[in-house]
């Protein structure tokens, strides 16, 4: 709502340290104030921006009367909905002013529009409150939309105006592309389940919302909701999908380190000193690997026309793996690194569902983002 952008902008505006002059020159006579007086907390002796809010408070409250004054004098739609806003920025200076003693005492008693305001906002959303009606009578998506939105602006203004929420509810069922997504089936060939997949995808558009026109439902939920023609169908299916044989490849490296302590020697004089050599070993790397492919078959199907509206096929592929290691002859010629995988043990690849799940996430990352920008589009 426009409320929200101005209460933003006035916030960003707190935190110039301009004095408003430049803005005053500019025409600028709402900002000219907020900043002179934001400057006037931080110096209030400043008389630059004592003089630069003497001339632009009366010009800025000038400015918006007669805007108002235009405004009503209009045969504009919404032209209440400008009203309020004028309203809302002549007030937000007045309290401004008021939690500044320094601008205070220029302007004892700022001027406060709040009985102004209310009847701005009412009639504001008498406004939108009728737009909606009349978007209602054309009974078509679009215009469903816009008496849903009409009817929650008139909600913003006046909260709890007449029947707009129930209005609001009844516009957004008629506005709203109802899809139905499909369980998806897995290859027999394995006792797998897909519903987490599935769950996932309608968890994502649920949440990311790509149009708030749209809802998603499974079979069983849009039965529960009463919904027997929907618009659309969503369907996916696991195309070839094949879990590989366990591959092992084992690795032989000759390993050798220099400058390594191998001893001690005592000189003629009685001291002992290290001796230094080069360190070997043999070192036997093992790699075990389970790779996964397949293909996601997505679809959304026109339910009405029974027509394909998009199809695209989605590869992922997920490599499971394991490596550990043994050696012969001297420890300190494996780096640290080398000494890890001698310490872990060998272990058997996880089971078929795990290896689906970690197959489908890089799928996931393909299929989400597709339809989030098909959805947007309703």
């Amino acid at each position: 709502m426009r409320l929200l952008t101005v209460s933003i902008l006035a916030s960003l505006l707190l935190l110039s340290c301009a004095t408003g002059k430049k803005a005053y020159e500019r025409g600028d006579y709402f900002n000219a104030t907020i900043q002179a007086v934001n400057r006037l907390r931080s110096n209030p002796g400043s008389e630059k921006a004592q003089e630069a809010l003497r001339r632009s408070y009366p010009a800025a409250l000038g400015y918006f009367q007669e805007k108002i004054e235009n405004a009503l004098r209009s045969n504009r739609q919404f032209r209440y909905s400008e009203v309020v806003d004028y309203y809302v920025m002549m007030n937000h200076m007045a309290d401004e002013i008021r939690r500044c003693p320094a601008a205070l005492s220029l302007f004892p008693q700022p001027k406060s529009f709040e009985s102004e305001l209310a009847e701005a906002k009412y009639k504001a959303a008498e406004e939108h409150y009728q737009a909606g009606l009349d978007q209602e009578k054309l009974n078509t998506r679009t215009s469903w939309k816009s008496a849903y939105l009409n009817f929650n602006e008139a909600d913003c203004f006046v909260p709890g105006f007449k029947d707009a929420k129930e209005r609001m509810r009844i516009a957004y069922l008629n506005a709203t592309w109802k899809v139905i997504v499909e369980p998806i089936p897995v290859p027999n060939a394995y006792q797998l389940t897909s519903d987490f997949f599935r769950n996932q995808v309608i968890e994502y558009l649920r949440n990311e919302r790509p149009n708030e026109f749209v809802e998603y439902y499974t079979p069983e939920s849009a039965e529960k909701a009463g919904i027997k023609k929907p618009d659309q169908v969503l369907r996916m299916s696991f195309d070839q999908f094949v879990i590989g044989q366990v591959y092992d490849k084992e690795t032989i490296t000759e390993l050798s380190r220099d400058s390594v302590v191998t001893g001690t020697v005592r000189l003629p004089d009685g001291t002992e000193h290290k001796v230094y050599g080069t360190v070997k070993a043999k070192l036997r790397t093992f790699r075990r690997e389970v790779i996964s492919n397949g293909v996601l078959d997505v679809s959304v199907i026109d339910w009405p026309l029974n027509q394909v509206s998009t199809e695209r096929k989605f590869p992922g592929q997920f490599i499971w793996y394991i490596e550990w290691a043994t050696y012969n002859g001297d420890e300190r010629a494996l780096s640290k690194e080398q000494l890890a995988l001698c310490n872990k043990v060998p272990a058997p690849p996880p089971g078929p569902q795990n290896l689906f799940i970690e197959f489908t996430k890089p799928i996931f990352r393909q299929v989400s983002p597709y339809l989030q920008s098909y959805f947007s589009s309703y």
